[in-house]
């Protein structure tokens, strides 16, 4: 995954460039996304697809410089991931607020679309929030910014130069971009990264009642005029709605004294309480409206929160080799081992099966010998480059042990 991340320091710093993949060699899989630094000891900001899963991840910054990148901590109900770098003063992107966003606003978006860096599309907001019809009560900012693959997890600006969003998003129906886009609210994404940061994980509440939109068909049914509310279907054995005696078909019309808010609203003020805390909601049961007060408890996750751990470096880097035979010829041994299968780094780099490695760095190799002394001065926390011929194309493939082995990717 590669990401293209912005930052601006108070002296007008040039911007920094951030790629996280794994790497993308001789046909392995890659995928891109972009991203933004958000503090100056190397916290980076991007989304959660295109970490999640992800064996190895690296951060290219300006100048070329690689480094290594571990998941903090991740939220895929939002798209929401917290990278770590080893690495210090670092230009920060300028932080602003989304709440004071508007539509008929200018923004500007900064990505790398289909791997062109750099790049970036204006547009106008077009409503903020907006919730989308099943995205579980996340708001988010509509706008006619073009988005594509490799925007994801980029900055959203403001005309101030300020990030209001984290693009997250676009409505199609061909896969590409049509003219609506969305990102996640700036104050959302920082609220999250700050409890990623801290326990890698999003606690959200939960009141264990399931419950569906009130629609203009369903309210007159239960006496009500506006299509607002959150109706209740089903009602959890012990939870706390149980506990404060709802149940279905009570219709939830506002939280803590704020009447006739819409569905996605409720779904969002619910999530965003914390454990533990009391909650009163104004409640319409048989054409009366009660005030009922609840314990909200905290919401299972719905997917692993954090990156499993890479493993050690592996002897030679993964790779199962054969030395060639002598060249018919001239009966001297033709330079290179041939790769009979690949693993762990290598596999990742996209060594396979018949590929030929002819150098270590800048030192031949014909022997399995000459491999292990190419190898032993190399420090674990370098990366190999292997000269390697496949079929009549030949050409460096940067080989990274994982992570884990403290390595700092190339």
């Amino acid at each position: 995954m590669s990401v293209l991340a912005v930052g601006q320091d108070a002296d007008g710093g040039d911007n920094d460039k951030l790629e996280i993949a794994p790497r993308p060699r001789l046909g392995s899989q890659r995928t891109s996304a972009s991203g933004f630094i958000v503090s100056a000891d190397g916290y980076v900001l991007t989304s959660a697809h295109a970490v999640f899963g992800a064996q190895e991840l690296s951060v290219l910054l300006g100048g070329q410089r690689r480094l290594a990148a571990e998941v903090v901590g991740l939220d895929r109900r939002t798209d929401v991931a917290v990278l770590k770098i080893t690495a210090t003063n670092l230009p920060v992107a300028a932080i602003g607020s989304s709440a004071r966003l508007c539509a008929g606003e200018w923004v500007a978006a900064l990505g790398s679309p289909f791997g062109f860096e750099q790049s970036v599309t204006a547009g106008m907001v077009s409503a903020n929030p907006r919730f989308l019809p099943g995205g579980s009560g996340v708001p988010l900012i509509q706008t006619d910014v073009a988005l594509n693959p490799g925007n994801s997890g980029g900055p959203l600006f403001n005309e101030r130069g300020e990030v209001v969003g984290l693009n997250s998003m676009v409505y199609s129906t061909s896969g590409g971009y049509m003219g609506v886009s969305f990102s996640l609210p700036i104050d959302t994404a920082m609220r999250l990264a700050a409890q990623l940061r801290s326990t890698g994980r999003v606690t959200r509440g939960q009141i264990g009642a399931r419950t569906q939109a009130l629609t203009s068909d369903l309210a007159p049914a239960f006496g009500l005029d506006a299509a607002l509310g959150a109706l209740i279907v089903r009602v959890d054995a012990g939870g706390p709605a149980a506990t404060a005696g709802l149940r279905s078909g009570d219709v939830v019309l506002g939280v803590d004294g704020v009447a006739a808010m819409a569905y996605s609203e409720i779904q969002e003020r619910v999530a965003a309480s914390r454990p533990g805390s009391v909650l009163t909601l104004g409640v319409w049961r048989r054409k009366a409206l009660l005030a009922v007060k609840l314990t909200v408890a905290e919401s299972t996750p719905d997917f692993p929160q954090r990156a499993a751990a890479p493993t050690a470096r592996e002897a030679r880097l993964g790779l199962d080799l054969v030395e060639r035979t002598a060249k018919a010829t001239s009966g001297q041994p033709e330079p290179g081992l041939y790769v009979r299968s690949a693993s762990g780094s290598a596999q990742r780099a996209g060594l396979r099966f018949g590929d030929v490695v002819l150098a270590v760095n800048d030192v031949s190799v014909a022997a399995l010998t000459d491999l292990d002394r190419a190898l032993e001065p190399i420090g674990r926390s370098e990366t190999v480059a292997l000269l390697v011929r496949r079929g009549s194309i030949t050409s460096f493939v940067p080989v990274t042990p994982p992570a884990g082995a403290g390595q700092a990717l190339p």
